[in-house]
């Protein structure tokens, strides 16, 4: 041995992953394979490049890059005494990423030709079993962590839009609210100057908050509330009602009729109708503009609360009583977005009176939200989603259905294996139905899938506990 031979040798032995490994194995590997010296920003591999090395990094540094869209985002380093490429029993074939030198860097690199000969080297193949297994573990975790991670970006974005919808409402109904009340003095003053009795004053806030009471949404057609505007409309012009058009739409919106204006001109001479009408516009317009903002005020809590209960928020990690209704509902909420964006349509039966399923709440979650998650993605424009729960022999039966393209057949039996996907690179990383199947059977379950053009089924069965 060359004494260069001999330096590579002493480097590997003082590399943690080498140090129990006999000197004459580590001779034998650095006879049997060749040392490389790379400069900054070459290329030691780049996605779809054949893997068939194993590098050992003597010196150096290099970066790993996977290209998501249009951008390159950094995974990790490889440094002094780490192993890389394909390994001892690896199944690796191609770069999914980008391997660039950042410094100079020396690799020791072995061609899997010789992996059967260092298998018959007891201390060498267990040092590089323990890489790989290191190297599973490490991905495993990473990948885990990037499903989680594009998991909560996609119902943030849910959220925030489905918070910002009623946020905007409540601050365009508080604006328009403040310009009301400012512009309500000549009106208040000319309200001052009615003299009425309080037979007449009661019999009108009897009919104005009647009205009011019933709120401003009412079965009325396009064509029909056009056209109750115009008769209002009509019927003010005749009494020299000055504003008459512009109250007439406020009025039409709560209902009110001809009919209606006749009995509060009835209780009222001539003179203060026009005020009494603006007065009463203006408290139908307060009530509407009141009302947006209780059912923005109510739909944000709904959100809320939605996800506390999709988080499972301030609650133990044992198995408990589920509320299965209240469960799919705040999964929902979650992707509704998702599922507007698409016009999916999302239909929801469960049955009456199911006796009590138990579980863990916070990951059965996760199953509901990657299941609908994959249907969301899979269905065309307008398409269907039901979600069916029932009780059968015993058990709690989940059925979810949609009228997507279907899973091929070929490919069925791999779509719960870790890292098997079929969207898109930097859409998915294959991780989501591996964490359904593991956490049906940490509930003691089973999930089945049965799949065709239009009409594809996951059916998850629990045990009643």
């Amino acid at each position: 041995m060359n004494k260069y031979n001999e330096y590579v040798v002493q480097v590997l032995q003082s590399l943690d992953a080498f140090s129990n490994v006999p000197a004459d194995q580590l001779s034998w590997l650095v006879e049997n394979s060749k040392v490389c010296t790379y400069q900054p920003d070459e290329h030691l591999a780049k996605p779809g490049d054949e893997i068939d090395r194993m590098l050992i990094f003597l010196d150096g540094e290099v970066k790993i890059e996977l290209k998501q869209g249009k951008q390159l985002l950094k995974l990790g380093n490889f440094k002094t005494g780490d192993v890389s490429g394909k390994l001892p029993f690896s199944r690796m074939q191609s770069s999914v990423g980008y391997l660039t030198v950042v410094d100079e860097t020396t690799l020791l690199e072995t061609h899997e030709s010789i992996f059967p000969e260092i298998a018959k080297r007891y201390e060498l193949i267990e040092a590089f079993v323990h890489q790989l297994s290191d190297r599973i573990r490490s991905f495993t975790n990473q990948q885990v962590q990037n499903e989680k991670l594009v998991a909560l970006g996609k119902l943030s974005a849910g959220l925030a839009h489905e918070l910002n919808n009623p946020a905007s409402a409540m601050v365009r109904s508080a604006t328009a609210l403040r310009d009301n009340i400012r512009a309500k003095p000549d009106k208040f003053k000319a309200i001052m100057h009615i003299k009425l009795t309080d037979q007449q004053v009661d019999a009108i806030n009897e009919l104005v908050f009647r009205k009011a009471g019933g709120g401003s949404t009412n079965n009325q057609s396009l064509m029909e509330r056009t056209a109750l505007e115009d008769e209002l409309t009509d019927w003010m012009d005749d009494h020299n009602i000055e504003l008459g058009f512009e109250y007439a739409p406020t009025f039409a919106e709560f209902c009110f009729s001809v009919e209606d204006l006749e009995f509060v001109k009835a209780h009222l001479s001539e003179e203060p109708l026009a005020s009494v009408l603006g007065w009463i516009e203006d408290v139908l317009t307060t009530e509407k503009m009141v009302e947006e903002i209780e059912d923005a005020s109510r739909r944000i809590s709904e959100l809320v609360s939605s996800v506390k209960t999709y988080s499972h928020m301030d609650r133990g990690s044992d198995k408990e009583a589920v509320d299965i209704k209240k469960m799919l509902k705040s999964t929902l909420t979650m992707l509704n977005h998702k599922a507007k964006v698409k016009n999916l349509t999302v239909d929801v039966n469960v049955e009456k009176d199911l006796p009590e399923f138990c579980g863990y709440v916070s990951e059965l979650n996760q199953v509901w939200t990657n299941i609908i998650d994959n249907a969301i993605d899979a269905v065309d424009e307008g398409g269907n989603l039901r979600i069916h729960v029932s009780a059968k022999n015993g058990d709690i039966e989940f059925v979810f259905q949609d009228d997507g393209p279907g899973i091929p057949a070929d490919i069925q039996s791999q779509i719960f294996d870790p890292f098997f996907t079929t969207k898109d690179v930097g859409k998915g990383t294959g991780l989501g139905l591996d964490v359904v199947r593991k956490i049906v059977e940490k509930h003691e379950g089973r999930i089945e899938l049965n799949s065709k053009p239009g009409n594809t089924q996951f059916k998850l069965t629990f045990p009643q506990k």
